[in-house]
């Protein structure tokens, strides 16, 4: 896997002290790790929120958008793409990984392209969730089942059009990856102090499961499940705990809590469902793990864990975020948060490094 262009050979120590890459696994893989792991999908459908939105809400109506300077500064060109970061997401190292291109938004394909693209789209929408008013209160959204909608139209409209027959139509759906991303914005939105944390999680992740059988009956046997990140400790939330920066240990037990009955239904779903696999992804792990040793104090990692790159000067408010003409670090690499919300390129890129080399975080459900 390619280094991202701008990092600098300093961090590079930096970064391979933090991954350890010495332990990579070396153990003979079973059969569904070498097809998940090792697998030649036909293509990659994504489905999530920003953390892996390519430019979908680009052409929707709402204020939720990434289409403008200091985004993209690292990608292909320089240029913000809609992406929720300086460069790649985990969604585009995915793509890479399996040598597949990077999955073009949705929204922002004419119907001629819809109709001639058979390796993978995105339908990721920034703001939105699995819930079907998570983020409206933004503008307009695609939620979790819009997005499942219009994968079946992509099915009906286009893929009908370059598989002739139903058997071929089939074997392109089962060789492909399903990649989700997608859960934490209902909690942004509708989790509070006053929350049950179960019912909750149950209500989400009843409604989450819903959409995997709705795609399952669509044809996808390949799933990339991605769990939901440590909220707590994100620059949005630790801006205002006390000590500033430290890490809101209430809300990322909530979070938590619902990540482990999400791993527990997916194995479940795989007894149920012949023929059907699982890598269940623990970003939630993986983003404490950048953050350094300790999850309730201020971080002590070389990179800054606690603030973001943009905007350079961060106070926590609900209308301070990075926008057009706002002022951005020099150097994003030295940071993990390009934004309030959302990684770097070189955060997004250690964790397919740990996800696919050293393969802590991703396994087989």
């Amino acid at each position: 896997m390619v280094l991202p262009s701008s990092l600098k050979p300093c961090l590079l120590m930096i970064f391979l002290c933090i991954l350890n890459v010495s332990t990579i696994v070396n153990s003979k893989p079973s059969k569904e790790e070498a097809v998940l792991f090792g697998g030649n999908f036909q293509a990659l459908y994504v489905m999530g929120d920003s953390l892996v939105d390519s430019g979908n809400n680009n052409n929707l109506s709402t204020s939720v958008k990434s289409n403008f300077a200091p985004y993209g500064s690292d990608f292909e060109g320089g240029k913000p793409t809609g992406r929720f970061s300086n460069g790649k997401t985990i969604a585009d190292y995915i793509a890479i990984y399996y040598g597949l291109p990077l999955a073009p938004a949705y929204k922002g394909l004419s119907e001629e392209e819809k109709d001639n693209i058979t390796t993978g789209i995105n339908y990721a929408s920034a703001s939105c969730g699995v819930f079907p008013d998570t983020g409206r209160r933004l503008g307009e959204c695609l939620s979790l089942s819009v997005q499942v909608d219009l994968f079946k139209q992509t099915i009906d409209k286009n893929l009908k059009n370059s598989f002739k027959t139903k058997s071929e139509l089939s074997k392109h759906l089962a060789g492909s990856l399903f990649m989700t991303a997608i859960g934490i914005n209902d909690y942004v939105f509708y989790y509070n102090k006053t929350t049950d944390p179960d019912e909750f999680a149950n209500k989400l992740l009843h409604d989450f499961l819903l959409q995997i059988k709705r795609l399952h009956g669509l044809g996808a046997r390949k799933f990339f499940i991605n769990n939901l990140k440590p909220l707590g400790c994100y620059p949005n939330v630790i801006a205002t705990t006390v000590p500033r920066g430290s890490c809101n240990d209430n809300l990322n037990l909530a979070v938590a809590n619902y990540n482990i009955k999400l791993r527990k239904s997916l194995s479940h779903l795989k007894k149920k469902f012949s023929e059907t696999s699982f890598l269940y992804s623990d970003y939630f792990s993986f983003m404490l793990g950048l953050r350094g040793p300790s999850t309730n104090q201020v971080s002590s990692n070389l990179m800054n864990s606690t603030s973001p790159c943009c905007p350079s000067v961060y106070d926590g408010g609900r209308l301070t975020s990075c926008k057009p003409g706002s002022s951005s670090c020099k150097v994003p690499d030295t940071h993990i948060f390009f934004d309030p919300f959302h990684p770097t390129q070189l955060a997004n890129f250690m964790y397919s490094i740990a996800c696919f080399q050293q393969r802590k975080i991703c396994k087989v459900a």
